[in-house]
């Protein structure tokens, strides 16, 4: 070998022996090692004297998404509930989505000066990661195609309920409410509006009506109803596939399983007028479900349920409910097999069906007196391109409207229409 190509030689496999000591290094230790050793400067929430309650800015945006527009900007008008539709008939594609096509209110006054029975409102959170598009939830029961919305919801050809043949619009008056307002940041700041829109609907004497949002929103509605007819005074009726117990879910007070047991420690609500109705999901341990007994509570699982029937449920649940009238009701639409309800984050492979539960939901409605409502956990993200589980919530929610319209009427609970029974 020539010198030239030996030294040409040596050259190259020193050159490949360095860059093998390059290669195998971490790129950028050498700037970590020469670094400044620094104290990590704190997250800006954290309050260095109570490290565990975040804390928010204070300055003038904090408050801005709850801020309402001043009034003195809208045209001058006589307080009451507004028709912002412009045909008296007009197909599902036509015209501005409300609820149903209800008129709007957009003040107490309005709910005062229409003398309105139910003002439903939607309630948009998304506390996990499978409830985040719940935020949407409102807006696509407004849009949802279905069959109904033929211009004034007292038309005759509106609303309709299929057993009783009734409307409940004509006998209801019943507005949409609009959102509350939504803190995309905080949770926590977003419930305490929930609240504050729920006691300004219910302090009118009207039925606050939810439109969830995951589960976590009746940490605010439930409360707002307690705030107007007082701790201990109103029975809760859940309906859902879990059973939504537990708290301190990573720390956090509110949360889709919290409000219960919240409600109860707080003393907002008596552990016996608790009726859980449609568990068929594992639980986080038996204990769950020794609290719910030594507070005296009631859980009726889906094996209960099938064995024993539905109204034989249904009338236990009456037992239950026997030295108590006024109830709040909480359904979280995954209490159906998702089958029938597919847009939920936590759809389970049992569940109820709508044919067995529908007449029992308005016979309910029609026998005891609904003060508040929610309707949580539709996902329309999940849902599929017909609006299965959308176009379910909502008549889950004519049910309930139409045992409430009953109610109203002085009606027999148990109403069925002649021509729906069989009669000639």
């Amino acid at each position: 070998m020539s010198l030239k190509r030996y030294v040409l030689t040596i050259l190259i496999g020193s050159l490949a022996s360095c860059l093998t000591g390059i290669a195998n290094a971490q790129i950028n230790k050498h700037l970590v090692e020469a670094a400044p050793k620094e104290e990590p400067a704190p997250m800006p929430h954290i309050d260095p004297a109570d490290p565990d309650r975040p804390k928010v800015t204070g300055d003038k945006s904090t408050n801005t998404w709850r801020s309402e527009r001043d009034a003195a900007r809208n045209p001058q008008r006589t307080p009451g509930p507004i028709d912002i539709q412009r045909y008296d008939i007009q197909l599902e594609p036509v015209g501005i989505k409300t609820f149903f096509q209800l008129p709007i209110a957009l003040s107490q006054n309005d709910l005062v000066a229409g003398k309105v029975d139910v003002a439903i409102f939607g309630a948009p959170t998304g506390a996990l990661p499978h409830s985040v598009g719940s935020v949407w939830a409102p807006a696509e029961v407004r849009y949802t195609r279905d069959w109904g919305g033929y211009g004034d919801p007292k038309f005759p050809l509106s609303w309709i309920e299929y057993e009783t043949l009734m409307n409940p619009f004509g006998t209801l008056s019943a507005v949409d409410y609009g959102d509350s307002g939504m803190d995309p940041y905080s949770q926590t700041r977003t419930l305490e509006e929930i609240r504050r829109i729920t006691r300004e609907i219910a302090e009118t004497g009207a039925i606050p009506f939810a439109v969830g949002g995951d589960h976590s929103v009746p940490n605010g509605t439930f409360r707002g109803i307690v705030d107007v007819y007082g701790r201990k005074q109103v029975g809760f009726l859940h309906f859902d596939v879990h059973l939504d117990r537990g708290t301190g879910k990573f720390g956090h007070f509110y949360h889709s399983g919290s409000y219960m047991n919240l409600a109860v420690k707080e003393g907002l609500l008596d552990g016996r007028h608790v009726v859980q109705f449609g568990m068929g999901a594992p639980a986080f341990g038996e204990d769950l479900y020794d609290e719910i007994l030594k507070e005296g509570g009631h859980v009726y699982h889906l094996h209960e349920i099938r064995r024993d029937g539905v109204k034989e449920t249904f009338d236990k649940i009456y037992e239950n409910f026997k030295d108590i009238d006024l109830v709040y009701v909480s359904f979280d639409i995954d209490v159906f097999d998702m089958s029938y309800a597919p847009g939920t984050g936590s759809s389970e492979p049992t569940g109820m069906s709508p044919n067995d539960l529908f007449p029992h939901l308005r016979q309910f409605a029609a026998t005891k007196t609904i003060v508040g409502f929610d309707v949580v956990e539709f996902n329309p993200f999940y849902d599929n391109k017909g609006q299965q589980t959308a176009r379910l919530v909502r008549r889950v929610m004519l049910q309930f409207l139409t045992g409430i319209a009953m109610k109203k009427a002085g009606m027999d609970p148990n109403y069925i229409h002649p021509r729906v029974e069989g009669d000639p």
